[in-house]
Parts: structure tokens; C-alpha cells; sequence
């Protein structure tokens, strides 16, 4: 029996990892943690004016093997305790604050919180997984961006994940516990908060909106299924090089522009697109060499397509709950390619 430590546990990547882990591992027993209260039916984050519902098939895979306790990273001598009494093999660090968050949050969250599980891992012999994020590497000097390349972090949120990497790295040096680094790029799928990119339009598109206020378009992101994600996270964590950093992505560069054409198609809207050239752009091409990944034999399950129809799906439930009558199948494509997001993560 395998006994994993989920910190986040009850974030949007955090849920679909505990549900990849009972799918897969009949006899794993879970724990997870977070600062918010347990909530079996929701994600952390909102939906419209309300929690966000975990999808049905989040729901069917909670059962007596997963358990939850409100426990923030801080708090290190609870942590301590918890870590010595349950005695982890796997240890999943997916808390994190967003990148929209106040700065005392992403500092607390991504820098103290991190120091501090290091502090209650002291003396365990578990594998912890650092979950990082590809802000890391900045704008990039080439694409794909390999493990080794530079990084240059353009904003807070990128500079305390960097900080977090540094910091799990050293202390599990000295403290001897193994750990990999899991650098993720830009998730999409059902249940993902409207904070990113994706989440954003589909939650427009699916709220009968007219219009979208978007942003520049031509800025390139690397795409994958949350529930990949959590495939490819369980599986660096089973077969991954201890020390080592691994990109998790699909390796395929992808235009916005393709992101909110998709969209549209698949909400079967017309929509007039409001093109503001003011708002952020962000790194302007963002796209991974998954070549250590897929050594390990990572294949992705899900194409970006599935992905956003699947997300649009989840958001219409959510914010339309009644059947829409589909538009023509003339969808103004074209608009798309003139049009532009808030800037993406």
C-alpha cells in the first residue's frame, strides 16, 4: 500500500490527481490538506457567484481511502505531526496562491509554505513531488524550452515558484529525502477557473454573452488536460530521476487565437469581439520540450480540442443550466483571428 500526502488537495489540479491516484492504486490511502474547510462536492475556487461543483466524475471516485484535513503549510507543527503519524512514501506540494493573488499571499503561500513542509519533512524518508509552474522560465531565449534552459521570471508570481523550487531543492539536500520537480505548464479543463485563460472564455461563451473583451491573440501557450496532468505527475513520481526537473506539457504550441476560435465553434455562438490592444500581453511564445517526459513514457489522453469542449460543457452546466437552440454553423471564425485575451498565465 502506497500512502500519499496531497497538499492543495482540494484545488483544481489537486482534486483530479486524488481521483487519478484511486483510480489507479486499488490499495493507496490519501491524505489531504489545504487552508480551506473540507468540501467533498467543490473546488477551492468559484464559479460565477457560486463554489465551483466538482464534475460527476470527481465526485464517484471519492470513497474511504481519501481523507481531508484543513491544515495551512504554515502551521509546521501540526504538519509535523501529521507527517510523523501517517509516515507518506509520496508527497505532492500542488498548494499554491494563483498568480492573480495579492503579493503577501504569493509569498506566504508559494515561499513560506513551502519552507515550512520542508521543516515537517525533516527526518521522513518520503518522495516529494514539487509542483512548479513553467512561469519560471520567463520569455524565453528559444522554444521548446528545455529543463536546462535560463530562468527569468517576469513577475511575482513566477519569481516565488522559482524561490519555492530553491528552496524544497536545498532543504531536501540537506535533510536527505528524495524530490523531483514537476514544472507545469498551462492547464485547461472541466471544472478550471475562469483566473486563466481558457476558463475565462469558456465561462463567457457559455454565459450567452454578445460580446468578449479580449486582448492581443498572437501569443503562443503549451496546452494540457488537467487530467493528464495528474497522469503524468503520478508517473514521474513512480518512475522519475530523484532530483531531476520535468516538464509537464504537451510539447505543442498553440496560438490563443486557436483557443478562442475553438470555442466559439464548439458554444455554437455569434459573438462580436471587442479587441482591446491595452491589456497585457505576457511572454509572447510558451512551448515545452517534453523529451524527459515522454522518456518515461508520458503519452497525453486528451487533445486540446476534447480539453475545451469538455470545460465549455462543465461551464454551461454550471452558469446555463437550460438547453441552448445551436446557431448557425457559420460561427464567425473569423473575428477570432482579429481578437485577444486578458493575457494568459
Amino acid at each position: 500500500m502506497t500512502r500519499y500526502l496531497i497538499a492543495g488537495a482540494q484545488g483544481f489540479l489537486g482534486r483530479h490527481l486524488v481521483a487519478r491516484i484511486l483510480e489507479e492504486e486499488r490499495d493507496a490511502e490519501i491524505v489531504g490538506i489545504g487552508r480551506s474547510a473540507a468540501a467533498d462536492r467543490f473546488f477551492t475556487h468559484a464559479i460565477g457567484a457560486g463554489p465551483a461543483p466538482l464534475p460527476p466524475k470527481l465526485l464517484v471516485t471519492l470513497d474511504g481511502r481519501y481523507r481531508y484535513r484543513q491544515l495551512p503549510l504554515c502551521d509546521s507543527a501540526s504538519l509535523r505531526q501529521l507527517i510523523c503519524e501517517f509516515r507518506p512514501h509520496r508527497v505532492f506540494h500542488l498548494a499554491s496562491a494563483l498568480h492573480t493573488a495579492p503579493e503577501r499571499d504569493l509569498i506566504e503561500t508559494n515561499i513560506e509554505g513551502t519552507a515550512s513542509l520542508m521543516g515537517a519533512l525533516e527526518g521522513s524518508d518520503a518522495l516529494l513531488i514539487v509542483g512548479s509552474s513553467a512561469s519560471v522560465y520567463g520569455e524565453p531565449a528559444a522554444v521548446p524550452i528545455a529543463e536546462l534552459a535560463p530562468c527569468n521570471p517576469i513577475d511575482l508570481y513566477g519569481t516565488t515558484k522559482l524561490a519555492a523550487e530553491h528552496i524544497a531543492r536545498i532543504k531536501a539536500m540537506q535533510m536527505g529525502p528524495g524530490w523531483i520537480t514537476a514544472r507545469i505548464f498551462n492547464v485547461v479543463g472541466p471544472g478550471q477557473s475562469e483566473a486563466h485563460v481558457c476558463g475565462r472564455l469558456a465561462a463567457q461563451l457559455a454565459s450567452r454573452r454578445t460580446a468578449l473583451e479580449v486582448g492581443p491573440l498572437d501569443t503562443t501557450r503549451d496546452f494540457i488536460d488537467v487530467r493528464d496532468v495528474a497522469a503524468a505527475l503520478l508517473l514521474v513520481a513512480n518512475c522519475g530521476e530523484r532530483g531531476g526537473t520535468y516538464n509537464i506539457a504537451s510539447g505543442h504550441e498553440t496560438p490563443i487565437h486557436f483557443v478562442l476560435s475553438e470555442l466559439i465553434r464548439i458554444s455554437g455562438s455569434t459573438v462580436a469581439i471587442n479587441q482591446r490592444n491595452d491589456l497585457p500581453r505576457g511572454v509572447r511564445r510558451h512551448v515545452a520540450d517534453v523529451s524527459r517526459l515522454r522518456g518515461l513514457g508520458f503519452v497525453p489522453a486528451h487533445s486540446l480540442g476534447e480539453s475545451l469542449r469538455d470545460l465549455f460543457r462543465y461551464q454551461q452546466a454550471e452558469l446555463c443550466p437550460y438547453p441552448r437552440v445551436p446557431s448557425s454553423p457559420n460561427h464567425l471564425q473569423s473575428q477570432a483571428a482579429s481578437a485577444g485575451t486578458r493575457g494568459q498565465p
